[in-house]
C-alpha cells in the first residue's frame, strides 16, 4: 500500500495559490474597488448568459471567508501538488480549469431553467478541488492518506466527497453546491480517460451508427461468428448489407 507524504509546493500550485490569495484579499479589503473586483471575477449564470463568458474560469480565484480560503489553499497544496508531480504543470493546469469550467457551465445549464440558480453568486475553487480529489481517487486508489488524522485509502475519497456534498445540499440548500458536485463528476470522468478527444470520437461513432441504422443496413454473420467467440481463431465475416 502506497503512503502519501507531504508533497512539495509545485510551480502550478504555487501560482494558483498566490493568485487565489491575492484576489481574495483584495476583494475584501479594497472597499468599492474590491466590490468591483468581486463582481468581475465571480460567476453568476444570469450574468454569464449576458456576456460574462470569462467567469467560469475566474470564479475559482475568489474566496471571501478566511476559513474557506485556508482550507481551499491547503487542499490545493496537498492534492494538487501530488497530481502536478504526476502529470506535469501544463496538464495539471488544464485539468484544473477544465474541471472548474465544466462545474460552472453545468450549473449554468440548470440556471437557464431555475431562477434561484440563475441569480446565485458562485465563487471559490471547491469545484476544482473536488475534481482533484476525484482524480486522485481514480489514479491512486491504493494510496493511504490521512483524513483528520485517520488513515484512509484514496479510493474512498470519491464516495466520501460525494456523500458530504450531497449531505450539505440536503441540509443547507442545494443551489450553492452544484459546481462542486459537477466538478467532482467531471474530475472522475476526465481522470478515467474520458477526455474531449474521446468524447468527440464517441459522438462520431454514435452518428455513424445512427446513419447506418437509418439506411436499414443489417449485419450478416459468417460461420465463424455463428460458432461463438471461443470456437476458433478466425476473424468473423460481418458485413453490412441493404
Amino acid at each position: 500500500m502506497m503512503q502519501m507524504g507531504v508533497p512539495p509546493l509545485t510551480r502550478g500550485v504555487k501560482w494558483l495559490g498566490i493568485v487565489t490569495l491575492a484576489v481574495s484579499i483584495l476583494a475584501t479589503t479594497l472597499g468599492y474597488r474590491g466590490d468591483s473586483l468581486r463582481v468581475w471575477v465571480h460567476f453568476t449564470p444570469g450574468e454569464f448568459f449576458h456576456g460574462k463568458f470569462w467567469t467560469p474560469l475566474t470564479y475559482t480565484f475568489l474566496n471571501l471567508q478566511p476559513i474557506s480560503l485556508l482550507f481551499a489553499l491547503l487542499g490545493l497544496w496537498l492534492i494538487g501538488s501530488a497530481l502536478e508531480q504526476m502529470w506535469g504543470t501544463r496538464r495539471f493546469l488544464i485539468f484544473y480549469f477544465v474541471v472548474s469550467a465544466v462545474g460552472a457551465l453545468a450549473t449554468a445549464a440548470i440556471g437557464y431553467f431555475v431562477s434561484s440558480v440563475r441569480m446565485f453568486e458562485y465563487y471559490g475553487n471547491w469545484s476544482a478541488i473536488e475534481g482533484l480529489i476525484a482524480a486522485f481517487a481514480v489514479l491512486l486508489p491504493n494510496a493511504q492518506i490521512y483524513l483528520y488524522f485517520l488513515p484512509v485509502q484514496a479510493r474512498w475519497m470519491l464516495p466520501l466527497s460525494a456523500g458530504i456534498t450531497v449531505l450539505f445540499m440536503l441540509m443547507t440548500g442545494w443551489q450553492p453546491f452544484l459546481p462542486q458536485l459537477f466538478g467532482l463528476g467531471a474530475g472522475a470522468l476526465f481522470a478515467g480517460g474520458v477526455g474531449p478527444r474521446n468524447l468527440l470520437l464517441r459522438v462520431r461513432v454514435w452518428w455513424i451508427d445512427r446513419r447506418l441504422r437509418r439506411s436499414k443496413l443489417r449485419v450478416v454473420r459468417g460461420k465463424e461468428d455463428d460458432a461463438g467467440p471461443f470456437a476458433g481463431s478466425g476473424r468473423g465475416s460481418d458485413k453490412y448489407l441493404h
